[in-house]
């Protein structure tokens, strides 16, 4: 059975991006190959700040991601405002894995 691996989608950047809205926000979860996932929650940009966003059926998969809240809290410390994009270099940083389906398959 596979493995699900930590990974995260930038919604703005896929295929789909035309049909998206709301705030910028990153898809963060444990994704398997082929799609499914364990649990995601999202982190969102809005006119305050970077939130993060989950409900609880997936607090259980952030529980296993010690080092994202690390990173956030690295974030509110240093008094950084990353983009999204600087925040997905971050989380590649940290050993999570771009799964954005940039291109349809």
């Amino acid at each position: 059975m596979d493995e699900s691996i930590k990974a995260f989608i930038i919604p703005y950047e896929t295929w789909y991006k035309d049909v998206v809205s709301g705030e910028p926000h990153i898809y963060i979860g444990m994704y398997y190959e082929n799609g499914s996932c364990d649990g995601a929650f999202r982190v969102v940009w809005d006119n305050i700040g970077i939130q993060l966003r989950a409900y609880d059926d997936s607090w259980e998969v952030l529980s296993h991601m010690p080092e994202l809240i690390g990173l956030m809290g690295r974030i509110q410390i240093e008094e950084l405002n990353p983009t999204v994009q600087e925040f997905a270099e971050m989380l590649k940083g940290i050993g999570f894995k771009d799964i954005t389906e940039r291109e349809r398959i």
